[in-house]
């Protein structure tokens, strides 16, 4: 079986503080197919790679929704 990992880049509004970062990260990796998170503060920014056929990108964004954070793909 191969995986479809992909790194997806999101925006993230809201992230003020390392707690924020936090429950960015949780959030995230709470995910099946979620391999690895890295959340950029000062930059409104987390990149996540992701096996694509497990975990979209549209499940990323609605996981963040639900932490309280809006968030839309990077461009």
């Amino acid at each position: 079986m191969t995986s479809s990992y992909q790194e997806t880049t999101l925006d993230v509004a809201g992230m003020g503080c390392a707690s924020c970062v936090h429950h960015v990260d949780q959030a995230l990796k709470a995910l099946a197919g979620v391999n690895r998170v890295a959340v950029k503060l000062a930059e409104g920014k987390v990149c996540v790679q992701h096996d694509a056929a497990i975990a979209s990108s549209e499940s990323l964004l609605e996981a963040l929704a639900e932490a309280g954070y809006e968030a839309t793909a990077a461009r």
